[in-house]
Protein backbone atom coordinates (compact mmCIF):
# COMPACT_ATOMS: atom_id res chain seq x y z
CA UNK A 1 0.00 0.00 0.00
CA UNK A 2 1.54 3.34 -0.97
CA UNK A 3 2.14 6.00 1.66
CA UNK A 4 -0.59 8.45 0.60
CA UNK A 5 -3.27 5.75 0.59
CA UNK A 6 -2.10 4.42 3.96
CA UNK A 7 -2.17 7.90 5.53
CA UNK A 8 -5.68 8.50 4.22
CA UNK A 9 -7.01 5.22 5.63
CA UNK A 10 -5.35 5.76 9.02
CA UNK A 11 -6.87 9.23 9.21
CA UNK A 12 -10.44 7.89 9.08
CA UNK A 13 -10.78 7.29 12.81
CA UNK A 14 -9.38 10.67 13.82
CA UNK A 15 -11.49 12.41 11.20
CA UNK A 16 -14.58 10.67 12.52
CA UNK A 17 -14.08 12.15 15.96
CA UNK A 18 -13.84 15.64 14.50
CA UNK A 19 -16.78 15.01 12.19
CA UNK A 20 -18.97 14.08 15.14
CA UNK A 21 -17.97 17.34 16.81
CA UNK A 22 -18.92 19.29 13.66
CA UNK A 23 -22.22 17.43 13.48
CA UNK A 24 -23.07 18.25 17.08
CA UNK A 25 -21.99 21.84 16.75
CA UNK A 26 -24.30 22.32 13.79
CA UNK A 27 -27.23 20.33 15.19
CA UNK A 28 -30.51 22.09 15.92
CA UNK A 29 -33.88 20.76 16.97
CA UNK A 30 -35.49 21.89 13.70
CA UNK A 31 -32.97 19.96 11.62
CA UNK A 32 -34.71 17.67 9.15
CA UNK A 33 -33.94 14.06 8.37
CA UNK A 34 -31.75 13.51 5.34
CA UNK A 35 -34.21 13.29 2.44
CA UNK A 36 -34.62 10.14 0.38
CA UNK A 37 -33.92 10.39 -3.34
CA UNK A 38 -34.19 7.89 -6.16
CA UNK A 39 -31.31 5.47 -6.67
CA UNK A 40 -31.30 6.23 -10.39
CA UNK A 41 -30.62 3.71 -13.14
CA UNK A 42 -26.89 3.27 -12.49
CA UNK A 43 -26.67 1.49 -9.14
CA UNK A 44 -23.67 -0.83 -9.68
CA UNK A 45 -25.21 -4.29 -9.28
CA UNK A 46 -23.53 -6.79 -9.16
CA UNK A 47 -20.14 -5.07 -9.05
CA UNK A 48 -20.62 -3.36 -5.70
CA UNK A 49 -21.30 -6.74 -4.09
CA UNK A 50 -17.68 -7.62 -4.86
CA UNK A 51 -16.41 -4.48 -3.12
CA UNK A 52 -14.66 -5.22 0.12
CA UNK A 53 -15.44 -3.07 3.15
CA UNK A 54 -13.00 -0.30 3.98
CA UNK A 55 -11.70 0.22 0.45
CA UNK A 56 -12.52 3.90 0.68
CA UNK A 57 -10.14 5.27 -1.94
CA UNK A 58 -12.03 5.56 -5.24
CA UNK A 59 -9.24 7.52 -6.93
CA UNK A 60 -7.51 4.31 -8.05
CA UNK A 61 -8.49 0.68 -8.48
CA UNK A 62 -5.42 -0.68 -6.72
CA UNK A 63 -2.23 0.53 -5.10
CA UNK A 64 -0.44 -0.20 -8.38
CA UNK A 65 -2.84 1.62 -10.73
CA UNK A 66 -2.60 5.20 -11.90
CA UNK A 67 -4.65 7.91 -10.24
CA UNK A 68 -8.01 8.80 -11.79
CA UNK A 69 -8.52 12.03 -13.70
CA UNK A 70 -10.23 14.95 -12.01
CA UNK A 71 -10.02 17.01 -8.84
CA UNK A 72 -9.34 14.76 -5.86
CA UNK A 73 -11.59 15.38 -2.86
CA UNK A 74 -12.52 13.73 0.42
CA UNK A 75 -15.97 13.39 1.96
CA UNK A 76 -16.07 12.98 5.73
CA UNK A 77 -19.23 12.64 7.78
CA UNK A 78 -21.36 10.79 10.29
CA UNK A 79 -24.56 8.79 10.33
CA UNK A 80 -26.66 9.90 13.30
CA UNK A 81 -30.21 9.69 14.64
CA UNK A 82 -32.52 12.67 14.91
CA UNK A 83 -31.58 12.81 18.60
CA UNK A 84 -27.94 13.15 17.53
CA UNK A 85 -26.83 9.67 18.62
CA UNK A 86 -24.19 8.13 16.31
CA UNK A 87 -25.14 4.96 14.45
CA UNK A 88 -22.14 2.61 14.36
CA UNK A 89 -21.63 -0.46 12.14
CA UNK A 90 -23.75 0.99 9.37
CA UNK A 91 -23.11 0.20 5.71
CA UNK A 92 -22.44 3.29 3.58
CA UNK A 93 -22.32 2.76 -0.16
CA UNK A 94 -21.40 5.43 -2.70
CA UNK A 95 -21.42 5.52 -6.48
CA UNK A 96 -20.89 8.34 -8.96
CA UNK A 97 -19.77 9.47 -12.39
CA UNK A 98 -16.11 9.98 -13.26
CA UNK A 99 -14.66 13.35 -14.21
CA UNK A 100 -16.19 13.18 -17.72
CA UNK A 101 -19.69 12.72 -16.27
CA UNK A 102 -20.05 9.07 -17.27
CA UNK A 103 -21.05 6.14 -15.04
CA UNK A 104 -19.44 2.73 -15.37
CA UNK A 105 -22.76 1.05 -16.09
CA UNK A 106 -24.08 -0.67 -19.24
CA UNK A 107 -27.26 1.47 -19.23
CA UNK A 108 -25.33 4.74 -19.39
CA UNK A 109 -25.43 5.84 -23.03
CA UNK A 110 -23.22 8.87 -22.38
CA UNK A 111 -20.59 8.99 -25.14
CA UNK A 112 -17.92 10.54 -22.92
CA UNK A 113 -14.97 8.22 -22.19
CA UNK A 114 -14.76 6.03 -19.10
CA UNK A 115 -11.82 6.47 -16.75
CA UNK A 116 -9.95 3.13 -16.52
CA UNK A 117 -8.36 4.15 -13.22
CA UNK A 118 -11.47 5.34 -11.36
CA UNK A 119 -13.22 2.91 -9.00
CA UNK A 120 -16.73 4.47 -9.49
CA UNK A 121 -18.20 2.97 -6.29
CA UNK A 122 -17.25 2.06 -2.76
CA UNK A 123 -18.62 0.44 0.37
CA UNK A 124 -17.61 1.12 3.97
CA UNK A 125 -18.78 0.66 7.55
CA UNK A 126 -19.27 3.51 10.01
CA UNK A 127 -17.11 3.56 13.13
CA UNK A 128 -18.16 3.87 16.76
CA UNK A 129 -19.02 7.56 16.29
CA UNK A 130 -21.00 6.79 13.14
CA UNK A 131 -18.15 8.20 11.11
CA UNK A 132 -17.28 7.52 7.51
CA UNK A 133 -14.68 8.97 5.18
CA UNK A 134 -13.74 8.29 1.59
CA UNK A 135 -11.49 9.73 -1.08
CA UNK A 136 -12.80 10.31 -4.58
CA UNK A 137 -12.85 12.87 -7.38
CA UNK A 138 -15.30 15.69 -7.92
CA UNK A 139 -17.91 14.06 -10.19
CA UNK A 140 -18.36 15.38 -13.67
CA UNK A 141 -21.65 16.78 -14.93
CA UNK A 142 -23.89 14.02 -16.23
CA UNK A 143 -26.21 15.26 -19.04
CA UNK A 144 -29.34 16.78 -17.51
CA UNK A 145 -28.04 16.63 -13.93
CA UNK A 146 -25.86 18.67 -11.63
CA UNK A 147 -22.73 16.91 -10.26
CA UNK A 148 -23.65 14.62 -7.37
CA UNK A 149 -22.68 11.49 -5.44
CA UNK A 150 -25.20 8.73 -4.65
CA UNK A 151 -25.38 7.27 -1.13
CA UNK A 152 -27.08 4.13 0.19
CA UNK A 153 -27.26 3.76 3.98
CA UNK A 154 -28.12 0.41 5.57
CA UNK A 155 -28.42 0.54 9.36
CA UNK A 156 -29.53 -2.29 11.62
CA UNK A 157 -33.25 -2.27 12.47
CA UNK A 158 -33.86 0.78 10.29
CA UNK A 159 -35.21 1.18 6.76
CA UNK A 160 -32.45 1.84 4.24
CA UNK A 161 -31.95 5.35 2.97
CA UNK A 162 -30.89 6.29 -0.54
CA UNK A 163 -29.94 9.91 -1.08
CA UNK A 164 -27.57 12.16 -3.04
CA UNK A 165 -24.88 14.67 -2.06
CA UNK A 166 -24.43 17.93 -3.97
CA UNK A 167 -21.78 20.67 -4.00
CA UNK A 168 -22.32 24.33 -3.19
CA UNK A 169 -19.73 25.38 -5.76
CA UNK A 170 -22.12 24.12 -8.46
CA UNK A 171 -24.96 26.42 -7.44
CA UNK A 172 -25.74 27.43 -11.02
CA UNK A 173 -26.16 23.80 -12.08
CA UNK A 174 -27.93 22.90 -8.82
CA UNK A 175 -30.61 25.50 -9.45
CA UNK A 176 -31.36 23.95 -12.84
CA UNK A 177 -31.53 20.38 -11.51
CA UNK A 178 -35.17 19.33 -11.08
CA UNK A 179 -34.34 16.52 -8.61
CA UNK A 180 -32.35 18.89 -6.40
CA UNK A 181 -34.91 21.69 -6.62
CA UNK A 182 -37.76 19.31 -5.71
CA UNK A 183 -36.37 19.34 -2.17
CA UNK A 184 -37.34 22.11 0.22
CA UNK A 185 -34.76 24.63 1.42
CA UNK A 186 -33.91 22.79 4.64
CA UNK A 187 -33.54 19.48 2.80
CA UNK A 188 -31.29 21.05 0.15
CA UNK A 189 -29.10 22.53 2.87
CA UNK A 190 -28.75 19.07 4.42
CA UNK A 191 -27.51 17.41 1.23
CA UNK A 192 -25.24 20.21 -0.02
CA UNK A 193 -21.63 20.49 1.03
CA UNK A 194 -18.91 23.04 0.43
CA UNK A 195 -15.33 21.98 -0.19
CA UNK A 196 -12.57 23.34 2.02
CA UNK A 197 -8.88 22.51 2.12
CA UNK A 198 -8.26 20.32 5.20
CA UNK A 199 -5.44 18.04 6.34
CA UNK A 200 -5.67 14.41 5.21
CA UNK A 201 -4.66 13.47 8.76
CA UNK A 202 -6.63 15.76 11.14
CA UNK A 203 -4.11 15.03 13.89
CA UNK A 204 -1.34 16.57 11.77
CA UNK A 205 -2.60 20.01 10.67
CA UNK A 206 0.71 20.81 8.98
CA UNK A 207 0.57 17.67 6.81
CA UNK A 208 -0.80 17.07 3.32
CA UNK A 209 -4.18 18.69 2.66
CA UNK A 210 -7.09 17.85 0.39
CA UNK A 211 -10.34 19.55 -0.60
CA UNK A 212 -12.86 18.13 1.88
CA UNK A 213 -16.63 18.21 2.19
CA UNK A 214 -18.68 17.26 5.24
CA UNK A 215 -21.95 15.29 5.12
CA UNK A 216 -24.01 14.49 8.21
CA UNK A 217 -26.65 11.86 7.41
CA UNK A 218 -29.62 12.05 9.76
CA UNK A 219 -31.76 8.91 9.79
CA UNK A 220 -35.43 9.01 10.71
CA UNK A 221 -37.39 7.09 13.29
CA UNK A 222 -37.32 3.32 13.44
CA UNK A 223 -41.01 3.54 12.55
CA UNK A 224 -40.33 5.60 9.43
CA UNK A 225 -40.75 2.77 6.92
CA UNK A 226 -41.14 5.17 3.98
CA UNK A 227 -37.73 6.80 4.24
CA UNK A 228 -36.69 5.54 0.83
CA UNK A 229 -38.66 4.87 -2.35
CA UNK A 230 -38.46 1.32 -3.77
CA UNK A 231 -35.50 0.64 -6.04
Amino acid sequence: MNNARRIFLKATSAAGTLALFWARRGFSHDRVNTPAQAAGPFYPIPEIEKQEFFDVDLTRKSVDSSVADGEIIAIVGNVITHSESPIANTVVEVWQACATGRYNHPQDKNTQPLDPNFQYWGRMMTGENGEFRFKTILPGKYPGRTPHIHFRIVAKNRPELITQLYFSQNEEFNRKDTIYMALNVAQRDGVTTGLEKKPIDPMKPAGESIQTGHFTIVLGSLRDLKSTPPM
